[in-house]
């Protein structure tokens, strides 16, 4: 599975305070995927932590409210079984932790911290392609490059176009804030991918069966 390695090694160059913002938009893509598979309990507790993740960078939250969301996670978490990649629960403790780390790295900004958020959705629109495309094995040849799904695609796609919009904002301010208008603006842009995403996990949860469990 080829991963968006030109966006990882981008991120250690971004001002610290936008590796909460690369996660952030990891976070709303990747709720498509959580509201369709978790239950309605988890599904409202996981769209409040999200509300957090998205206010936190503005101030607008405590910090103790965040490491409380921090060690519910934990909690919430332990006793579901996600070992397996191509199980429901895999799916479901991914995309939360998407969430989750927004509020991490915003905590304690750190680029390999971030880049677990963009590995962490890669792996699970690359698992959907797969059951997608209904297990179907490509061989890639030696010196070629190894083919990305159209989930994936657009995942790598949404987080180059992120480090795209930081460099470019670099590029006309002295001192880019990830203020209240970029924040709404990266939102936004993320509302179409998240949009495929929660479709793709309606199919996938029908062809794997997981709507029977």
């Amino acid at each position: 599975m080829a991963r968006n390695v030109e966006a990882y090694s981008a991120l250690r160059d971004l001002p610290a305070h936008f590796l909460a913002g690369f996660c952030l938009g990891c976070a709303e893509r990747g709720s498509g995927v959580f509201v369709t598979l978790a239950d309605p309990e988890d599904a409202e507790w996981f769209s409040q932590v999200l509300e957090v993740a998205w206010k936190a960078p503005l101030g607008e939250v405590d910090e103790d409210e965040l490491i409380e969301i921090l060690e519910d996670f934990e909690s919430r978490t332990e006793s579901m079984d996600a070992d397996d990649p191509g199980s429901r629960g895999f799916s479901v403790v991914q995309s939360a932790m998407l969430a989750v780390n927004a509020i991490a790295v915003y905590l304690n900004p750190n680029p390999a911290r971030a880049e677990m958020s963009g590995q962490t959705l890669e792996t699970v629109m690359g698992s959907f392609d797969f059951k997608l495309g209904r297990s179907q094995v490509v061989i890639t040849r030696a010196g070629e490059d190894e083919e990305v799904g159209r989930l994936q695609r657009m995942e790598q796609d949404a987080q180059n176009a992120f480090v795209e919009s930081v460099r470019a904002l670099a590029g006309d301010q002295a001192e880019p804030r990830l203020g209240r208008g970029f924040l709404e603006s990266l939102r936004e842009s993320c509302a179409p991918v998240r949009d495929e995403f929660k479709a793709a996990t309606s199919s996938v949860t029908e062809l794997a069966g997981w709507d029977q469990e």
